[in-house]
């Protein structure tokens, strides 16, 4: 029957898995991971007595990250995580959804989440969350850590971009696509961890100062990203520098060597004239002489540019 529930623990007493299919109505102190797409999960939740406007939020396809408190016993939290499975860009976040309703807690996923299933590994092997509020904490803390992780690459690249000269274009706007996506996502993250303790949700108070603290994590990960969409902005703005220095450098250079060859160009263009009475037309010495006039006129421009610096 139940197809769309991947995976449910009951942590009445510790963590003891639950058989999926047996699942019928929703319990206290039991945890159950959903598969969010799945036909027959909206008619079960509303079954189970969950208001539809909740079970709408819950299910929703595209929605940020939130938290948002219903009543004393009933609250929503949505986080985003990065995507690790494969073929997947990970910074194309993927969606956690977490519903605290009557003591039970649903979590609700369209792709797998492997901040979710390194909790249902380790609550296999019986090192895990012991009970819901160790449950969701754990679900916001394997997420950071994941995200975490992710940005250490980057920090390496662009420490490693500090060393070099030559920046590659192409890898900065991929770093800087990556950031901004992240970022648009962990800024409000952020605000969520802060409703969240604000909220001063009974359940939880004994692990509000663990909350914060995950809260600190999310607040230095926004700061860092900041700092390296600053760092790759600056490192653009040193490309261009070297492209316009260089461009002007080559402008300037042209613009000199022209100079030099404008006198050349007139007195050129003015004996070749096709009209009579140029003179030395009939002098066999006019042409070389015509030249050495030439390279010395050149050199002498050559002097006054260098005297005046310009060269």
């Amino acid at each position: 029957m139940k197809g769309f529930v991947i995976s449910s623990w009951d942590f009445s007493s510790g963590a003891a898995r639950q058989n999926p299919p047996e699942v019928q109505k929703l319990l206290a102190e039991n945890w159950y991971h959903c598969q969010r797409d799945a036909a027959g999960l909206k008619d079960w939740l509303i079954a189970n007595q969950i208001p539809e406007a909740v079970v709408d939020s819950l299910l929703a396809d595209d929605t940020r990250p939130r938290f948002e408190k219903y009543s004393d016993d009933c609250f929503l939290v949505i986080l985003r995580g990065i995507n690790l499975n494969q073929g997947a860009e990970p910074d194309d976040m993927l969606s956690l959804r977490i519903l605290w309703f009557k003591g039970a807690l649903l979590s609700t996923r369209k792709v797998p989440s492997r901040a979710v299933t390194k909790i249902i590994n380790q609550l296999e092997q019986g090192i895990g969350p012991l009970n819901l509020p160790d449950l969701l904490q754990a679900m916001a803390n394997s997420i950071n850590g994941i995200i975490s992780g992710f940005l250490s690459p980057v920090e390496d690249t662009l420490n490693e971009m500090d060393h070099n000269v030559k920046a590659d274009p192409k890898e900065l706007n991929a770093i800087y696509s990556r950031l901004l996506r992240l970022r648009r996502y962990l800024k409000p993250q952020r605000y969520v961890l802060e409703d969240l303790i604000q909220a001063e949700i009974e359940v939880l108070t004994g692990h509000k100062n663990h909350f914060k603290n995950c809260l600190d994590t999310i607040v230095r990960m926004n700061e860092s990203i900041e700092f390296y969409i600053d760092q790759v902005n600056l490192y653009f703005a040193n490309i261009n520098q070297r492209q316009a220095e260089t461009m002007n450098r080559n402008t300037y250079l042209f613009s000199v060597i022209a100079g030099l060859f404008l006198p050349a160009g007139f007195f050129t263009g003015l004996l070749g004239v096709n009209i009579g009475g140029i003179p030395g037309v009939e002098d066999p010495l006019a042409f070389p002489l015509f030249c050495l006039g030439l390279i010395l006129i050149v050199a002498i421009e050559i002097i006054i540019l260098k005297k005046l610096k310009f060269i």
